[in-house]
């Protein structure tokens, strides 16, 4: 596959971008080796996926291979006082981030599993939102609310692998925990309860039986929506490196 070769090429240049490293005097001895460090890190990445690559994809193997050659021109003193040491290093992190992701476009089955998290992030934010309404708690029906902002973009940018969305996903997943095992806890309680059940059933205008089978819906809904929101949350931080 030509991606595998201009994935080595890539590697090839960024192993050649070592040598000019020493020779800059606009770094400091401690930012030469974060840049070295960095950059045998991506051609080691580059050249890991090329190994790997299972889904021909030309037209992104040539971007990186560009963006690498233009880190080794940026690579001169005179290149970084022009461009800016702070966009010299940002470039070197880009490439870095680049090389970390790469897999995603280049082996399928890496995009197969990081799409399985994203799906049980989404069924388990679901899941939040219907126990919220199932709960019948003013408090927790406002919170998932204020919430819906904040979940719903970071669907959106998890979709498009953006780090905002993965920063979004955390931020947003502490309260639907919360929320989950406060009603898993509430509801088993009130299943060993006989009174608390007649009060619930008087509450809901329904039948004792109904009472009961409405507090192991919740019991069910929200074991589901913690399962689903933590083991996405793990997956996630494992296919962390996708999200740029």
């Amino acid at each position: 596959m030509k991606s595998e070769k201009i994935l080595l090429e890539t590697a090839d240049v960024l192993e050649s971008t070592l040598e000019k490293i020493e020779r800059l005097g606009s770094l400091s001895e401690k930012e030469k080796t974060k840049v070295k460090k960095s950059l045998e890190e991506a051609a080691g990445n580059f050249r890991e996926v090329a190994s790997k690559v299972e889904k021909d994809n030309e037209e992104l193997a040539e971007f990186f291979f560009k963006k690498a050659k233009e880190l080794k021109l940026m690579s001169t003193d005179k290149a970084i006082e022009k461009e800016g040491k702070k966009n010299y290093l940002k470039a070197v992190n880009k490439i870095l981030l680049y090389s970390r992701s790469a897999e995603y476009d280049f082996v399928p089955k890496k995009l197969v599993e990081l799409k399985r998290a994203y799906r049980k992030y989404i069924f388990g934010m679901t899941s939040f939102f219907i126990l919220t309404g199932a709960y019948l708690n003013q408090f927790f029906a406002i919170t998932a609310l204020i919430l819906a902002i904040p979940i719903i973009l970071s669907m959106l940018s998890l979709q498009r692998r953006g780090y905002t969305g993965l920063l979004l996903a955390y931020a947003s997943a502490p309260i639907p925990l919360v929320v989950g095992f406060n009603a898993i806890v509430y509801s088993l309680g009130a299943l060993r309860d006989p009174n608390q059940v007649s009060t619930i059933a008087e509450h809901l205008g329904k039948s004792v039986s109904f009472a009961q089978g409405y507090l192991i819906f919740l019991v069910l809904l929200s074991a589901v929506e913690v399962y689903l929101i933590a083991i996405s949350l793990v997956e996630l931080y494992r296919n962390r490196y996708a999200f740029l």
